[in-house]
């Protein structure tokens, strides 16, 4: 504490003392007749004409204000006019073949053919009858960013046998693969994997049930604007991705995105896996340049239509997620169009990152239950299993 001024006493500031008799020279009385000191009001008038700024002080400021918004100006027509990651969100038919021997021959030769897929994390699918027939319900399962169809496994096998429903597992396009095949793809390439993952399952279903994890999920909400929609009976999204924790992750939508990469993260963007078989089955470093064509989709699917949405939507998330932003969770689900979306939080989830909400590799713990709410949507909405 800083120590007090000590007052001093008015007795002795004001302390009186004898005067003296002095003498005063004539001249100083007279100098002081002849200039008398100027009042305090002049005073003032002219201390404001001294601070007063002249006309060419004014004329400079003016100067530099207006070459100082120029410069801003210049400055912000070059930031938007730098370039944009632009998603293509145009997709083809494919012809896939409808025969189920020679759907999972064409399957396994597209995937032989690339050469690196991690084994496990391939495009297949899971009949639930021996002899490949059609169920009437099938579920198209789209995993997350750079993860594969490992990521909730055994999930979808266990909901599959509830419904005896067939299941399509996807690989979207750079994953399972070689680190460097992550930056070789846009995002009009995970869409039109989206597109031919719902075209499987009506092969192998009469309805179906799409399960997307993280960017999965987003995928699978832009899927349901699409025009087989129709064909989709449910869609469970689980932490769907609708933007990052992050909120730096949104300058990767906008203007000079490769180069402020660049700048940020360097070439090469990774992350510590938790277990070996995160290891296995992520890619958990890329090139960073990757992470444009994510943001893309997001912010893509994020300006959609959502309201058009009539397809029942169940969304699990953990409040605790690390990876996404619960906030744009919540406002996504807001702006749906269903009748039925249950919005369930899994509170105290296993994964370390309270993301990956159920699977043997980072939530063991929690697949049981998550299922659970899974099957009660189903039956809230009269999806039953079938013989």
């Amino acid at each position: 504490m800083p120590t007090q001024a000590r007052r001093l006493d008015e007795a002795t500031v004001f302390a009186v003392r004898p005067i003296r008799a002095v003498s005063i020279p004539i001249w100083c009385v007279q100098s002081a007749h002849s200039n008398p000191a100027p009042s305090p009001a002049s005073a003032q008038v002219r201390l404001a004409q001294k601070q007063r700024p002249s006309s060419t002080m004014r004329s400079m400021i003016r100067r530099l204000l207006s070459i100082l918004a120029g410069t801003i100006a210049l400055l912000a027509i070059l930031y938007l006019a730098g370039p944009i990651y632009e998603l293509d969100t145009r997709t083809e038919a494919t012809d896939i073949p409808k025969d189920p021997e020679a759907l999972e021959r064409w399957l396994n030769d597209g995937e032989a053919t690339l050469g690196d897929v991690v084994p496990g994390a391939e495009k297949t699918i899971r009949w639930a009858h021996e002899d490949r027939r059609r169920t009437p319900l099938a579920i198209v399962y789209l995993h997350g960013y750079t993860a594969t169809r490992q990521e909730v496994d055994p999930l979808c096998d266990e909901l599959a046998a509830t419904l005896k429903a067939n299941v399509y597992y996807t690989r979207l396009a750079g994953h399972g693969r070689n680190p460097a095949a992550m930056g070789d793809v846009t995002g009009t390439d995970w869409l039109q994997d989206t597109r031919d993952a719902l075209e499987i399952g009506r092969v192998i279903g009469e309805r179906v049930v799409v399960v997307g994890t993280s960017t999965g999920g987003t995928l699978a909400l832009w899927l349901a604007q699409q025009p087989h929609a129709t064909a989709i009976a449910a869609q469970v999204l689980i932490s769907p991705n609708l933007g990052p924790r992050a909120p730096q992750s949104e300058l990767l939508t906008g203007p000079w995105s490769a180069a402020l990469l660049s700048v940020l993260v360097g070439d090469e963007y990774r992350w510590t896996p938790d277990n070996a078989e995160h290891a296995r089955y992520w890619t958990w470093r890329y090139p960073s340049h990757a992470l444009l064509p994510m943001m893309a989709v997001v912010r893509a699917v994020r300006d959609s239509q959502l309201e058009r949405i009539r397809t029942p939507t169940l969304t699990l998330y953990s409040p605790e997620d690390r990876v996404v932003s619960t906030a744009k969770i919540f406002e996504a689900h807001e702006r749906l169009g269903a009748k039925i979306k249950p919005l369930i939080a899994i509170e105290g989830s296993q994964d370390p990152s309270h993301h990956v909400l159920a699977g043997r590799i980072l939530a063991t713990a929690d697949t049981a239950r998550v299922r659970g709410k899974i099957i009660d949507f189903f039956g809230e909405i009269g999806l039953t299993s079938t013989p």
